[in-house]
């Protein structure tokens, strides 16, 4: 592609096919620049991309509407995973993936509740693969912290990418893994591939977010640009609710004279009621 000076479509779809065996993958998508390369860069090598998205039960996100119109927009099938809201249900299924994988913070006990019930949704109707967009944000810098405080040089930028890939989100990538295995499913992650991340190592924060944000994707995959995909947003930070109802749930149950849900996540921890149940 003519502005694609960094060579990443190519890179992508070579990643993709040393990756993809089956014939088709479940693509979970937010709709945004990171998944949507992911569904181009499957169809280019023959691999039929499933575009799969959840959303709350009672309403859908901006994510999820934006996930329907890619799938539209290439004519390819469609999975919409609708995530329950129920306060007893978002309790149970809370207290059992904290039990399952160990997980502690905040944002790791949010944000994959809505996750670990989609891949088992997917599992039901026979999927084999899944791939996400995961990791991408890093190469970036899109963060708060990163903005504030490593943006503005090279090396600054280059600190915050080693980092980045071998501390916080690493955590999370190693329970993606184990949650696919535990429903069969092969987990494809291509953005944490080292050739993505020595392709952008040497580039400054506004090469890589100048005219637009994530421009070496846009420029890559310009096929995108009619559906004006948006900026980078956090699922817990968008209109996707999922913070909210985990929280206020669990918060109910746990912590209901409490300011912050964290009170209920460590309760639950702190009274045994997590290592009980596994």
């Amino acid at each position: 592609m003519n502005g694609d000076k960094w060579g990443f479509r190519n890179k992508l779809i070579n990643i993709l096919s040393n990756e993809l065996n089956a014939p088709t993958v479940h693509v979970a998508t937010s709709g945004g620049m990171d998944s949507s390369a992911l569904v181009v860069a499957a169809m280019e090598i023959g691999v039929e991309p499933i575009v799969t998205s959840f959303t709350l039960d009672d309403r859908e996100s901006s994510d999820f509407i934006a996930a329907r119109k890619l799938a539209k927009y290439f004519d390819l099938k469609f999975v919409p995973v609708f995530v329950p809201t129920d306060a007893e249900f978002v309790v149970k299924s809370t207290l059992d993936n904290m039990a399952r994988y160990k997980l502690r913070k905040k944002a790791d006990i949010e944000c994959l509740y809505p996750i670990i019930y989609m891949i088992n949704y997917i599992e039901g109707l026979g999927a084999t693969d899944l791939m996400m967009g995961h990791g991408a944000d890093g190469h970036f810098c899109l963060s708060k912290k990163g903005m504030i405080h490593f943006r503005h040089s090279i090396e600054s930028l280059q600190k915050y990418r080693q980092e980045h890939y071998t501390q916080g989100p690493l955590g999370q990538r190693k329970i993606y893994y184990k949650i696919c295995k535990n429903f069969n499913i092969k987990y494809h992650d291509p953005y944490w591939n080292k050739i993505i991340y020595d392709t952008f190592f040497n580039s400054s924060w506004e090469e890589l977010n100048k005219p637009k944000q994530k421009e070496p994707l846009r420029s890559a995959f310009p096929e995108l640009d009619s559906l004006k995909v948006k900026n980078h947003t956090n699922l817990q930070l968008g209109d996707s609710g999922i913070a909210e109802i985990v929280g206020k749930s669990m918060q109910a149950r746990f912590a209901p004279k409490s300011k912050s849900p964290i009170s209920a996540y460590n309760a639950v921890v702190r009274r045994g009621l997590v290592e009980t149940r596994i």
